[in-house]
Protein backbone atom coordinates (compact mmCIF):
# COMPACT_ATOMS: atom_id res chain seq x y z
CA UNK A 1 0.00 0.00 0.00
CA UNK A 2 2.57 2.53 1.12
CA UNK A 3 4.62 1.80 -2.65
CA UNK A 4 0.95 2.43 -4.56
CA UNK A 5 1.17 5.72 -2.37
CA UNK A 6 4.89 6.40 -3.00
CA UNK A 7 3.88 5.59 -6.92
CA UNK A 8 0.76 8.20 -6.84
CA UNK A 9 2.90 10.82 -5.03
CA UNK A 10 5.50 10.51 -7.53
CA UNK A 11 3.14 11.39 -9.96
CA UNK A 12 1.82 14.14 -8.60
CA UNK A 13 5.32 15.30 -8.49
CA UNK A 14 5.53 15.09 -12.30
CA UNK A 15 2.82 16.46 -13.14
CA UNK A 16 2.83 19.82 -10.56
CA UNK A 17 6.32 20.07 -12.39
CA UNK A 18 5.50 19.37 -16.25
CA UNK A 19 4.47 23.03 -16.77
CA UNK A 20 7.80 24.46 -15.58
CA UNK A 21 9.52 21.80 -18.07
CA UNK A 22 7.36 23.49 -21.01
CA UNK A 23 4.43 20.50 -20.60
CA UNK A 24 1.06 21.47 -20.34
CA UNK A 25 -0.59 21.81 -17.11
CA UNK A 26 -2.73 18.65 -15.86
CA UNK A 27 -6.50 18.91 -15.90
CA UNK A 28 -7.66 20.08 -12.33
CA UNK A 29 -9.35 16.80 -11.41
CA UNK A 30 -6.23 15.22 -12.89
CA UNK A 31 -4.37 17.27 -10.34
CA UNK A 32 -6.82 16.40 -7.69
CA UNK A 33 -7.83 12.58 -8.42
CA UNK A 34 -4.24 11.24 -8.38
CA UNK A 35 -3.12 12.87 -5.02
CA UNK A 36 -6.41 11.37 -3.37
CA UNK A 37 -5.74 7.76 -4.82
CA UNK A 38 -2.62 7.81 -3.54
CA UNK A 39 -4.16 9.04 -0.02
CA UNK A 40 -6.62 6.46 0.19
CA UNK A 41 -3.97 3.84 -0.26
CA UNK A 42 -1.63 5.58 2.28
CA UNK A 43 -4.63 5.28 5.03
CA UNK A 44 -5.06 2.00 3.92
CA UNK A 45 -1.39 1.50 4.61
CA UNK A 46 -1.33 3.12 8.09
CA UNK A 47 -4.21 1.53 9.82
CA UNK A 48 -2.18 -1.85 9.81
CA UNK A 49 0.43 -0.48 11.56
CA UNK A 50 1.92 0.69 14.94
CA UNK A 51 2.42 4.26 15.31
CA UNK A 52 5.13 3.92 17.11
CA UNK A 53 9.07 4.82 15.94
CA UNK A 54 9.84 7.52 13.04
CA UNK A 55 8.81 5.53 10.00
CA UNK A 56 5.22 6.03 10.72
CA UNK A 57 5.08 9.78 12.18
CA UNK A 58 7.26 10.46 8.74
CA UNK A 59 4.68 8.38 7.07
CA UNK A 60 1.42 9.99 8.79
CA UNK A 61 3.01 13.44 7.99
CA UNK A 62 3.42 12.46 4.49
CA UNK A 63 -0.59 11.67 4.50
CA UNK A 64 -1.18 14.75 6.03
CA UNK A 65 0.77 17.24 3.50
CA UNK A 66 -1.26 16.02 0.94
CA UNK A 67 -4.25 15.82 2.18
CA UNK A 68 -3.85 19.49 3.00
CA UNK A 69 -2.67 19.97 -0.69
CA UNK A 70 -5.96 18.63 -1.57
CA UNK A 71 -8.13 20.93 0.61
CA UNK A 72 -5.61 24.12 -0.40
CA UNK A 73 -6.45 23.14 -4.57
CA UNK A 74 -10.41 22.76 -3.63
CA UNK A 75 -10.79 25.81 -1.39
CA UNK A 76 -8.41 28.26 -2.53
CA UNK A 77 -7.59 26.81 -5.82
CA UNK A 78 -3.59 26.52 -4.85
CA UNK A 79 -2.20 24.63 -7.31
CA UNK A 80 1.08 25.71 -6.99
CA UNK A 81 1.49 24.43 -3.11
CA UNK A 82 1.62 20.87 -4.60
CA UNK A 83 4.96 21.85 -6.04
CA UNK A 84 6.34 21.61 -2.60
CA UNK A 85 4.12 19.21 -1.15
CA UNK A 86 4.01 16.59 -3.57
CA UNK A 87 7.76 15.52 -3.60
CA UNK A 88 8.13 16.34 -0.05
CA UNK A 89 5.59 13.62 0.46
CA UNK A 90 7.00 11.79 -1.77
CA UNK A 91 10.23 11.90 -0.12
CA UNK A 92 8.86 11.04 3.37
CA UNK A 93 7.05 7.80 2.11
CA UNK A 94 10.07 7.16 0.50
CA UNK A 95 12.49 7.50 3.80
CA UNK A 96 9.72 5.46 5.84
CA UNK A 97 9.92 2.78 3.66
CA UNK A 98 13.93 2.94 3.87
CA UNK A 99 13.93 3.00 7.79
CA UNK A 100 11.02 0.37 7.78
CA UNK A 101 7.92 -0.49 9.77
CA UNK A 102 9.42 -2.46 12.81
CA UNK A 103 7.42 -3.92 15.38
CA UNK A 104 6.85 -1.06 17.83
CA UNK A 105 5.68 -1.37 21.36
CA UNK A 106 2.34 -0.39 21.13
CA UNK A 107 0.45 0.92 24.09
CA UNK A 108 -2.35 -1.38 25.89
CA UNK A 109 -5.95 -1.44 24.61
CA UNK A 110 -6.83 0.99 26.81
CA UNK A 111 -4.76 3.48 26.43
CA UNK A 112 -4.12 3.20 22.76
CA UNK A 113 -6.86 5.70 21.49
CA UNK A 114 -5.44 8.09 24.03
CA UNK A 115 -1.56 7.83 22.19
CA UNK A 116 -3.45 7.71 18.61
CA UNK A 117 -5.29 11.21 19.07
CA UNK A 118 -2.25 12.15 20.78
CA UNK A 119 0.11 11.51 17.92
CA UNK A 120 -2.02 12.00 15.06
CA UNK A 121 -3.05 15.78 16.19
CA UNK A 122 1.21 16.43 17.23
CA UNK A 123 1.63 15.23 13.34
CA UNK A 124 -1.12 17.34 12.02
CA UNK A 125 0.18 20.36 13.82
CA UNK A 126 3.41 20.22 12.39
CA UNK A 127 2.08 19.27 8.65
CA UNK A 128 0.32 23.05 8.88
CA UNK A 129 3.37 24.54 10.24
CA UNK A 130 4.91 23.00 7.11
CA UNK A 131 1.86 24.11 4.89
CA UNK A 132 2.55 27.79 6.52
CA UNK A 133 5.92 27.60 5.25
CA UNK A 134 4.49 26.39 1.69
CA UNK A 135 2.90 29.19 1.21
CA UNK A 136 5.28 31.37 2.48
CA UNK A 137 7.62 29.98 0.16
CA UNK A 138 5.51 30.71 -3.04
CA UNK A 139 4.41 34.10 -1.41
CA UNK A 140 8.04 35.44 -1.36
CA UNK A 141 8.63 33.79 -5.14
CA UNK A 142 5.30 35.48 -6.13
CA UNK A 143 6.48 38.80 -5.10
CA UNK A 144 9.89 38.35 -6.45
CA UNK A 145 8.45 38.19 -9.92
CA UNK A 146 6.28 41.20 -9.77
CA UNK A 147 8.72 43.15 -8.13
CA UNK A 148 11.24 42.59 -11.25
CA UNK A 149 8.04 42.97 -13.41
CA UNK A 150 8.38 39.29 -14.40
CA UNK A 151 4.93 37.44 -15.99
CA UNK A 152 6.52 34.21 -16.88
CA UNK A 153 5.19 30.98 -16.14
CA UNK A 154 5.45 31.28 -12.27
CA UNK A 155 3.53 34.38 -12.38
CA UNK A 156 0.62 32.63 -14.24
CA UNK A 157 0.43 29.85 -12.22
CA UNK A 158 0.60 30.77 -8.51
CA UNK A 159 -2.25 31.92 -6.69
CA UNK A 160 -2.30 35.91 -6.18
CA UNK A 161 -0.59 37.25 -3.33
CA UNK A 162 -3.39 37.30 -0.97
CA UNK A 163 -4.43 33.96 -1.45
CA UNK A 164 -1.31 32.85 -0.33
CA UNK A 165 -1.63 35.06 2.75
CA UNK A 166 -5.00 34.13 3.43
CA UNK A 167 -3.22 30.15 3.45
CA UNK A 168 -0.64 31.34 5.56
CA UNK A 169 -2.99 32.57 8.34
CA UNK A 170 -5.31 29.91 8.11
CA UNK A 171 -2.55 26.95 8.25
CA UNK A 172 -1.28 28.97 11.39
CA UNK A 173 -4.80 29.15 12.85
CA UNK A 174 -5.34 25.75 12.15
CA UNK A 175 -1.83 24.30 13.50
CA UNK A 176 -1.83 26.17 17.10
CA UNK A 177 -4.80 24.70 18.36
CA UNK A 178 -4.08 21.07 16.79
CA UNK A 179 -0.50 21.29 18.51
CA UNK A 180 -1.83 22.31 21.82
CA UNK A 181 -4.05 19.84 21.89
CA UNK A 182 -1.78 17.10 21.02
CA UNK A 183 0.76 18.23 23.66
CA UNK A 184 -1.62 18.40 26.77
CA UNK A 185 -2.72 14.75 25.56
CA UNK A 186 0.70 13.77 25.44
CA UNK A 187 1.20 15.54 28.97
CA UNK A 188 -2.28 13.45 29.60
CA UNK A 189 -1.16 10.11 28.89
CA UNK A 190 2.40 10.33 30.79
CA UNK A 191 0.42 11.51 34.22
CA UNK A 192 -2.71 9.19 33.52
CA UNK A 193 -1.07 6.32 31.99
CA UNK A 194 2.30 6.46 34.74
CA UNK A 195 4.65 4.00 32.90
CA UNK A 196 3.17 3.62 29.76
CA UNK A 197 5.91 3.83 26.48
CA UNK A 198 8.76 5.56 27.12
CA UNK A 199 9.20 9.57 25.64
CA UNK A 200 13.03 10.69 25.80
CA UNK A 201 13.53 14.33 26.84
CA UNK A 202 14.68 15.03 23.38
CA UNK A 203 11.54 14.37 22.54
CA UNK A 204 9.80 16.74 24.79
CA UNK A 205 12.18 19.47 24.08
CA UNK A 206 11.37 19.41 20.18
CA UNK A 207 7.87 19.22 20.37
CA UNK A 208 7.78 22.09 23.22
CA UNK A 209 9.80 24.16 20.92
CA UNK A 210 7.95 23.58 18.35
CA UNK A 211 4.88 24.35 20.02
CA UNK A 212 6.35 27.75 21.36
CA UNK A 213 7.43 28.41 17.73
CA UNK A 214 3.59 27.75 16.17
CA UNK A 215 2.47 29.75 19.01
CA UNK A 216 5.35 33.07 18.30
CA UNK A 217 3.90 32.44 14.36
CA UNK A 218 0.25 33.08 15.69
CA UNK A 219 1.07 36.18 17.65
CA UNK A 220 2.65 38.01 14.90
CA UNK A 221 -0.20 37.16 12.60
CA UNK A 222 -3.16 37.97 15.54
CA UNK A 223 -1.54 39.71 17.96
CA UNK A 224 0.92 41.94 16.10
CA UNK A 225 -1.23 42.00 12.92
CA UNK A 226 1.96 41.17 10.59
CA UNK A 227 0.98 39.86 6.74
CA UNK A 228 2.33 39.57 3.66
CA UNK A 229 6.13 39.24 3.05
CA UNK A 230 6.83 40.23 7.05
CA UNK A 231 4.04 37.02 8.08
CA UNK A 232 6.14 34.89 5.35
CA UNK A 233 9.79 35.24 6.66
CA UNK A 234 8.81 34.37 10.05
CA UNK A 235 7.01 31.38 8.75
CA UNK A 236 9.64 30.92 6.93
CA UNK A 237 11.91 30.63 9.99
CA UNK A 238 10.08 29.01 12.41
CA UNK A 239 9.78 25.99 10.11
CA UNK A 240 13.88 26.11 9.95
CA UNK A 241 14.37 26.54 13.31
CA UNK A 242 11.45 23.56 13.78
CA UNK A 243 13.92 21.89 11.57
CA UNK A 244 17.32 22.26 12.94
CA UNK A 245 16.75 21.43 16.45
CA UNK A 246 15.09 18.59 15.29
CA UNK A 247 18.25 17.48 13.58
CA UNK A 248 20.51 18.69 16.30
CA UNK A 249 18.80 16.60 18.94
CA UNK A 250 18.89 13.75 16.66
CA UNK A 251 22.22 13.54 15.97
CA UNK A 252 23.31 14.16 19.67
CA UNK A 253 20.94 11.13 20.45
CA UNK A 254 19.99 8.90 18.33
CA UNK A 255 17.60 6.28 19.77
CA UNK A 256 16.30 3.60 17.00
CA UNK A 257 12.69 3.20 16.94
CA UNK A 258 11.90 6.53 18.60
CA UNK A 259 10.12 9.74 16.94
CA UNK A 260 13.41 11.13 17.47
Amino acid sequence: MHLLALGLYGLTTALALAPFAGARSAPRALMLGTPMAGAAFHVAALVQLSLVGLAPALSMLALFLVLLQVVSERVLRAQAVALFTAPLATGLVGLALLIGFGPGAEPSAGRNAWFVMHVTLSVLGLALLALAFVSSALYLLQFRELKAKRFGQMFRLFPPLERLDRLNQIALAAGFPALTLGVLLAIGYAVRFAGGLHVDKAQVVWGMFTWLVLGWAVWLRHVRHWMGRRAAVASIAGFTAVLLVYLALKLTQPVAGRFL
